[in-house]
């Protein structure tokens, strides 16, 4: 059980940062803090009206009613003051309906803006859950060590490694590297491609409704994905080839 004397309290306007033990130095949780607004503003901006902060209920359970067509979007909802608890140790990091959970061996990858992505939109399925927080987090802050997550799926696909992202099977085993990189990809590609609206009804409504929302079904949008995949030019790349030769130990 935790020592209540152990824990400091950072409130700010958007966060109350919970710090346990003393495992965030100054430095580090003035830049988590930064990290954290920045991320605020950005995404309540792109997300607005589909935002369901804290919204969190079983996996693929849909909403009561998927977010509004475009013309009834009116104002984005309020965002009450959230949680953010840095705990010393801990193998991931999460958010559920109290607020984000974060460990300081997973700051320097952006975990905090993953999870503030996945608080402030609530909760949807495997793959589109994670892959929306893995693309925003790509778009705010740049791609993971600089390789570019639909790069990376050309390296897997490539490598013979490409996956049909399963969302049972997801669920069921758990997400790898690899799959939270081709999921960010692939919530890339049907955002670019289709739009923000219809991405977001699929987001909210039941587990793998593709055709009633984009009229096509599943294996047809991840065969589609996977040609847009492969017709990345990526001769002269650095960072495919880099990525590739790290796969293959080399």
């Amino acid at each position: 059980m935790t020592d209540p004397s152990a824990v400091e309290a950072f409130p700010t306007p958007r966060f109350t940062l919970w710090v346990q033990g003393g495992c965030l130095t100054p430095a580090r949780r003035a830049a988590l803090l930064d990290e954290l607004d920045r991320a605020h503003d950005f995404l309540t901006a792109w997300l607005g009206p589909a935002m369901s902060p804290g919204d969190f209920r079983p996996r693929g359970a849909p909403r009561a009613a998927c977010p509004p067509t475009p013309a009834g979007l009116v104002a984005s909802p309020a965002v009450a003051p959230i949680d953010v608890v840095v705990l010393p140790r801990g193998e991931r990091c999460h958010a559920d309906a109290n607020g984000i959970t974060l460990v300081p061996g997973h700051l320097d990858r952006r975990d905090g803006t993953h999870e503030l992505v996945h608080y402030l939109a609530g909760s949807s399925w495997h793959p589109i859950d994670e892959g929306l927080a893995v693309y925003l987090t790509e778009r705010l802050w740049g791609p993971d060590r600089g390789i570019p997550a639909k790069v990376r799926a050309r390296v897997f696909l490539d490598l013979g490694l490409d996956t049909d992202l399963d969302p049972e099977a997801l669920a069921r085993d758990g997400m790898s590297r690899r799959d939270y990189d081709v999921a960010g990809a692939f919530t890339g590609w049907l955002i670019e491609s289709f739009g923000k609206e219809r991405f977001f009804e699929l987001y909210a409504g039941p587990q793998r409704n593709y055709h009633g929302v984009y009229g096509q079904g599943e294996k047809e949008l991840l065969f589609r994905f996977w040609q847009h995949v492969r017709s990345l030019d990526v001769r002269r790349d650095g960072d495919y080839h880099a990525f590739k030769a790290w796969l293959r130990g080399g």
